[in-house]
């Protein structure tokens, strides 16, 4: 049997009591006893409202110390824990923001890295490409140039071979027709000139 049916089943006794102690006319005196009077001159029964509120404050007590405490108990921590996660939750919003933040940065850091690796590649092979064209060309002048001195020579050496033997041949038929005409004066004088002519050429 719990407290409370006891304070319930105990208020009897003390209705019994009070009923007796209103029967019996015994005097009250001090300060209890003019509240007593007090309340008696207002049609109101003084022991057995201090019974009723002796009883209410302890049923008060006891509902106060083992539901109303707590509740409220559980109240405040449900009020903290709310609290709480408002905070994580305020807290985790502003981490995402920042991550979110932070890899926006990143990206951009990285998208402007590529960007200046792909200038620079470009660049490069553009450089590449012109040094190889001017290589190539250069190349090509040279080859060029070279062909055309080998051809130069091969030319020169051609004319200097056909003035060579034509020059021979004019001057052995040269010679062939005016040894027997000229004399050996003449004959020295032609074969001179000849070799001068052919000297300047």
């Amino acid at each position: 049997m719990s407290f409370l049916s006891l304070l319930l089943n105990s208020q009897p006794a003390q209705h019994a009591a009070t009923a007796t102690a209103t029967a019996a006319p015994a005097e009250s005196h001090g300060p209890v006893g003019d509240i007593i009077k007090l309340f008696g001159q207002f049609g109101v029964d003084g022991p057995h409202l201090l019974a009723q509120v002796v009883n209410f404050s302890i049923l008060a007590f006891v509902l106060y110390r083992f539901a109303v405490k707590p509740a409220l108990g559980q109240l405040e921590e449900r009020i903290r824990q709310a609290e709480q996660l408002q905070k994580d939750r305020a807290l985790a919003e502003q981490k995402l923001a920042e991550a979110q933040k932070s890899a926006q940065a990143e990206l951009q850091k990285a998208s402007d890295e590529a960007v200046r690796i792909l200038t620079e590649a470009r660049n490069t092979a553009k450089q590449t490409v012109e040094a190889a064209k001017a290589e190539a060309v250069a190349a090509a002048a040279e080859v060029t140039r070279k062909g055309k001195e080998a051809i130069e020579a091969d030319r020169r050496q051609m004319l200097n071979e056909v003035r060579g033997e034509v020059s021979r041949l004019v001057v052995e038929t040269a010679a062939k027709v005016l040894e027997a005409n000229l004399d050996d004066a003449l004959r020295a004088r032609l074969n001179e000139a000849a070799t001068k002519q052919l000297l300047t050429k």
